[in-house]
């Protein structure tokens, strides 16, 4: 049997790509809106003329401190992993073929976070707090993250997508079960440090935070640019990939480690923010009317996804870590998701 090669949708339709250019630019203001009201928000409130003003080389000595020593790492910081988790969901949705395939669903969140516990809670609370640990952190937590990929991989074989998100799942259950447990033997101190962290926060962010994230995303984004073209060929089946000559084995299993290594870089830095690259890819792919997530809207949709979490959770008069502002925002978004599918499917 001969496949028609003039039959494959090489390029999207002039209408699809408007929406997807579109939904991208929408994501982005959100995401700059959202940048702006996160400089003002805290314990000092400033108003989006005074950030603006400030920004722009103005405004009074305490708003300078302010903006640039306090609240500019954290709003930097915010858009960068909201972005890499909003990326890497849609390389692991997209690649298995499965809509609940997010990192946080496979396990891989959950691996990167058991081993920076460990590390917390039985080498040193200098790895939870302070940047200078950062390089420890992200190592051990690359390192829990991709022995759940090899195990994914083994297990599942990716043959069934949804024998490998049991898998994932029933690892995140066990991860979670051994970080409650190291938490409970380890001493006092290094139990609340990891704790805090753990609950995905990005207030312990500093200004020497925004260099070292983005050395550790750039590698991954650089590799998964050689293949990151290819994508739109394998989102429906390998048969297409194939026929093109693709290397479709080869082009899944490195945005596979390249997910995996952005979600343990952003899990060194401000622990496990869950649910966003679930909710990132699906709303874009919504909102541009693409069969399936496209990559960069994905990656605005994460930014501006965590950008208003943080926002939201800095206008809280209690404090409330931006990650479970995200598994509230994720959790409802997730119920919509599931109601929305099985009314497809039973119509």
């Amino acid at each position: 049997m001969t496949t028609d090669v003039a039959a494959i949708p090489v390029k999207q339709p002039r209408s699809t790509r408007t929406y997807a250019l579109a939904a991208t630019a929408a994501f982005v203001a959100i995401t700059a809106v959202a940048y702006v009201l996160l400089l003002g928000t805290g314990p000092t409130q400033l108003s989006p003329l005074e950030v603006i003003e400030v920004l722009t080389g103005g405004g009074s000595r305490q708003a300078i401190n302010i903006v640039w020593d306090l609240r500019l790492p954290v709003a930097i910081v915010t858009v960068i992993v909201g972005a890499a988790l909003g990326l890497a969901g849609s390389w692991t949705i997209t690649m298995t073929r499965n809509p609940l395939a997010s990192p946080d669903f496979l396990g891989i969140s959950g691996g990167a976070s058991v081993m920076v516990v460990a590390g917390t809670a039985f080498i040193g609370p200098s790895l939870s707090l302070g940047f200078s640990g950062f390089w420890a952190r992200a190592g051990l937590a690359l390192v829990g993250s991709l022995t759940v990929l090899v195990l994914l991989m083994v297990l599942g074989g990716f043959g069934s997508s949804r024998r490998v998100v049991l898998i994932g799942f029933s690892l995140s259950l066990m991860f979670q079960s051994a970080v409650s447990y190291m938490l409970l033997r380890a001493d006092i101190n290094s139990a609340s440090q990891a704790q805090l962290w753990i609950a995905g926060s990005t207030g312990m962010v500093r200004s020497d935070t925004v260099v070292p994230l983005v050395l550790g995303i750039l590698p991954f984004l650089i590799i998964a640019g050689f293949v990151g073209h290819q994508v739109k060929y394998l989102a429906h089946d390998d048969d297409t990939g194939l026929t093109l000559g693709i290397d479709v084995n080869r082009v899944r299993t490195i945005l596979l480690i390249c997910a995996t290594g952005l979600v343990a870089v952003t899990v060194a830095v401000v622990g496990p923010i869950v649910f966003v690259a679930l909710v990132a890819p699906h709303l874009a792919r919504i909102v541009a009317r693409t069969p399936t997530p496209t990559q960069w809207c994905s990656a605005a949709s994460g930014a501006a996804i965590l950008s208003t979490c943080s926002v939201i959770s800095g206008l809280l008069r209690v404090s409330v870590p931006a990650g479970l502002m995200t598994s509230i925002f994720g959790g409802t978004a997730l119920v919509f998701l599931t109601i929305v599918g099985l009314r497809k499917t039973s119509a």
